[in-house]
């Protein structure tokens, strides 16, 4: 121990004597720190816990009960997740029902659904609440910001994003049901931004079948105010009537063990948790080498300054793990006073933006937390950080001459370039690691990225000094940046490899969105064929569509409109239409769309083909089915199972319909047309559901296509107007690519002027020995420039190479990953599985790949310096 104090007191004093050097490495190692820091306390405060949430989910009352329709069920502490214990569904119950369940106490009923709002000349999405929040049980849900609360059906308050005035109207559902806004709210975190709240029974239609019927229907709970608290053992009695209970008691006295739900769901929970806490430790695994081989070069440079203190050390008496000790001492030093920064700084910049986002009601996030554990953590983590980046130069330490060092003379360099061969077997395994991992996890990926890494860490030391040797014909700068870069590879070699894993970082997020992008557009099925505008609704009635079609007329005056139809049975349910023989991977499924085979004539038939086909045409006016998909059709019949859902069975059958093909390119929006006379024949009617622009004809502007959606869903909601237009083209992906890439930018150019300046600092005399023989200021630059160039050259572009093996990994997982969750389709044809998927951006590889070595070398000529000192040689 005493050995360890004296080397952490020469440390402190080291440090004092090379203050920017060391300001320099605390930077690197405590950066990464701090923004941990911050992320994780931010995380921590906003994710607020359900005890937190106790007044926004129950307002003063002792409890929720929500009914579940089914009984008996389990649940967690706090009711969300929830089981039946057996397939016994029953119908809604009423509050008295409730009452029954629940004993003595007040009930008042509570209802959540989702909805539209008439937003200008659309409509847009909306959260719905009825509950009274005049009760004394509702106080502190929702704080008012102004006006008051609703007394009266036709009232409402809105949350502060909906950006109404107090006394304003608001057209609500796509009935344009007026409701009067008399105040604004403050939102409750992780509901809907935008929220209405109203009394019980004006916002949410009474519901008449029972939510097995009725999937996706509002919430009903009822808050309850008890003359005793609600305890776990009367939750599980309520449990057992088929009602779950957010109870107060429970949260603040939670039971050590809980009766949770099936271990299912904990398991599945948990497998998830372990990949991607798999996937967390690869990342800072990653994190941590890029930390150690930014900060090495910066101790292997002190080491250097420091060497005729070290060999002092030696001469009286220190042994070679002494002088590691001394080294070592340096990261643990500037490792802990990293971790005490980058603490504190990330603590005060989470305190400062929770500050600026405000606790709730005043903001979004919930009371100031810092996670202790994580946090303890990361600084283990910076730690570790500044003593691995310092172990290499320990080691070297304790092999310097010491004569060389007390005389004043460099030491011969040890003609060492790292570990090839075993770098070569770690890159082995790592890509094999990585191809294994495309049908395993992301974390085996990831595993497979951090052993290539280390591979590569071993490999560049030699990698340097064979470029090193072909560098006897380039310029005189230039030459010499190369050698020196090659004499001093305990220096670059780490700069390198940290430039080399940011750029192929870059290249692997690049990979994966450019894949991802490339994965939707061949995914994209049309609806309709492209430009064709379709006013569809499949539940329209025929009073509807006589005042619909006028108002097309009149918005597109002398434009024909063709027709599609539906079939429905004698109680207006809708039958399906579904092919028995040879897949139809190829057609368009979606319910927006025709659906798997309109009805229709001679221009519908023309506007699906995109031509006109005389033999097609004359079948289907021979009351034949014209079909897309050859494989449907056999011995010139194709044969359908006719399905349609009763109240309480599934009816089918099959029929055998005459059928010819016909050629179509590309994939097709429906397996092909049937005459309206085959719907009548089976005995079913043809209920119009399209009306169809041609874009032969007119091609709808977004404009036109929304002053023509607002009549005409005004005359019913279940109508819509929708334009075929392709795929549309997110710019999102191509900003977080930009924002990706100026990270990388970053941490090129922090890893390669450190390493220039450092390597400037090193080579100061014989920087001066060349202005001392007639070099010019611009030789300085050129020899900086050279450094640079040298870094970044090999670095970057070799990192956007092998981060492709990375990028084409996940990719290719991503696309086996969404191929096998693939559901069944409509009318149970499946979805087309289009297999692995890849994309390399090319040109956005290529600017980082040309433009930044360039970038960096002109920064590194510019702000070079060009002063002479002038030093008295010894020895």
């Amino acid at each position: 121990m005493s050995a360890l104090f004296a080397a952490l007191r020469i440390s402190r004093r080291g440090i004092g004597r090379a203050r920017a050097r060391s300001a320099l490495i605390i930077v690197m190692i405590g950066l990464p720190i701090l923004a941990l820091t911050a992320v994780l306390t931010v995380d921590v405060t906003r994710d607020m816990k359900p005890r937190e949430r106790l007044t926004m989910d129950l307002g003063a009352a002792d409890a929720k009960v929500t009914d579940r329709a089914a009984e008996p069920i389990r649940q967690d502490v706090t009711g969300n997740a929830w089981e039946p214990q057996r397939d016994r569904p029953l119908r809604e119950r009423s509050q008295a029902e409730i009452q029954a369940v629940i004993g003595s106490g007040r009930l008042i009923p509570m209802s959540e659904d989702f909805t539209e709002y008439r937003n200008g000349t659309d409509y847009a999405s909306v959260g719905v609440r009825e509950v009274d929040l005049r009760d004394p049980m509702t106080a502190g849900m929702y704080p008012l910001l102004r006006g008051r609360h609703p007394q009266t059906v036709d009232e409402v308050v809105v949350t502060a994003f909906l950006k109404v005035e107090v006394g304003s109207t608001i057209r609500y559902t796509r009935d344009d049901v007026p409701k009067r806004v008399v105040g604004v709210v403050v939102k409750q975190p992780d509901r809907f931004n935008i929220e209405i709240i109203g009394l019980p029974g004006s916002l949410i239609p009474v519901r008449t079948t029972t939510p097995v019927e009725a999937s996706g229907a509002a919430e009903r709970s009822w808050l309850v105010d008890t003359p005793a608290p609600i305890t776990w053992n009367e939750t599980r009695r309520i449990n057992r009537a088929g009602v779950t209970v957010l109870s107060r008691a429970v949260l603040e006295d939670p039971p050590s063990v809980g009766d949770g739900p099936a271990q299912a769901i904990r398991e599945w929970l948990d497998s998830r948790g372990v990949n991607g806490f798999l996937v967390g430790v690869m990342g800072v695994t990653l994190a941590v080498i890029e930390v150690v081989l930014l900060a090495g070069p910066a101790f292997a440079v002190g080491l250097r300054r420091r060497r005729r203190e070290l060999a002092l050390i030696s001469a009286q008496g220190g042994s070679a793990r002494h002088l590691k000790l001394v080294v070592l001492a340096d990261g643990l030093t500037l490792g802990l006073a990293a971790a005490v920064l980058g603490i504190t700084g990330g603590v005060g910049t989470a305190r400062a933006i929770t500050s600026y986002l405000g606790v709730w009601p005043l903001g979004e996030m919930g009371p100031f937390e810092v996670p202790a554990v994580q946090i303890a953590l990361v600084a283990v983590l910076g730690v570790f950080s500044g003593v691995a980046a310092a172990v290499v130069p320990a080691v070297q330490a304790a092999r310097a001459d010491v004569m060389a060092a007390l005389t004043g003379r460099r030491a011969e360099v040890r003609d060492r370039a790292g570990w090839p061969l075993l770098g070569l077997i770690l890159l082995v395994v790592g890509l094999g690691a990585m191809i294994y991992g495309i049908w395993v996890s992301d974390a085996v990926v990831l595993f497979g990225a951090v052993l290539g890494l280390l591979g590569l860490v071993m490999v560049t030391p030699r990698l340097v000094r064979l470029i090193g040797g072909l560098a006897g014909g380039l310029p005189l700068p230039f030459r010499l940046a190369a050698r020196d870069a090659s004499r001093n590879r305990g220096r670059t070699a780490p700069a390198i490899v940290a430039v080399l894993a940011a750029a192929a970082a870059f290249s692997a997020f690049a990979v994966g969105i450019a894949s991802e992008r490339r994965a939707f557009e061949e995914h994209y099925r049309m609806l309709y064929p492209m430009g064709a505008t379709a006013v569809f609704g499949k539940d329209v009635t025929e009073e509807s569509w006589k005042k619909i079609r006028p108002i097309v007329e009149g918005a597109l005056p002398g434009v024909p409109l063709m027709e599609a139809y539906t079939a429905v049975d004698a109680d207006d349910r809708g039958v399906a239409f579904q092919q028995m023989d040879g897949a139809c991977s190829r057609c368009t499924t979606s319910t927006s769309g025709f659906g798997y085979l309109p009805a229709g004539g001679p221009d519908l038939l023309r506007l699906l083909l995109g031509r006109t086909d005389r033999a097609a045409e004359t079948a289907l006016a021979e009351g034949k089915m014209v079909i897309f998909n050859p494989k449907a059709v056999r011995d010139g019949m194709i044969r359908l199972n006719l399905s349609t859902w009763t109240s309480d069975e599934l009816k089918e059958r099959i029929i055998a319909v005459p059928a010819v093909v016909a050629t179509v390119k590309g994939p097709f929006n429906v397996l092909g047309v049937m005459p309206v006379e085959v719907i009548t024949k089976e005995g079913f009617t043809a209920k119009l559901s399209h009306l169809i622009v041609d874009p032969a004809v007119a091609r709808l502007t977004p404009e036109q296509e929304q002053r023509l959606s607002g009549p005409v869903r005004a005359v019913t909601p279940k109508v819509a107007v929708q334009t075929e237009r392709g795929s549309r083209r997110d710019d999102r992906p191509d900003l977080i690519l930009w924002v990706m890439a100026a990270f990388a930018s970053v941490v090129v150019l922090g890893g390669t002027f450190t390493a220039v300046g450092l390597a400037a600092a090193d080579a100061r005399s014989d920087l001066d020995t060349l202005s001392a023989i007639g070099a010019r200021p611009g030789t300085r630059r050129l020899v900086a420039a050279g450094q640079a160039a040298f870094i970044v050259g090999l670095g970057v572009p070799l990192g956007l190479l092998v981060g492709l093996v990375p990028g084409f990994a996940l990719a290719s997982q991503a696309s086996l990953r969404r191929d096998a969750t693939q559901e069944i389709g409509l009318n149970g044809v499946p979805f087309e599985k289009m297999g692995v998927i890849l994309s390399v951006p090319w040109p956005n590889l290529l600017a980082v790949g040309i433009g930044l070595p360039l970038a960096v070398a002109l920064i590194a000529m510019a702000f070079a310096r060009t002063r002479t000192t002038l030093t008295r040689r010894m020895g």
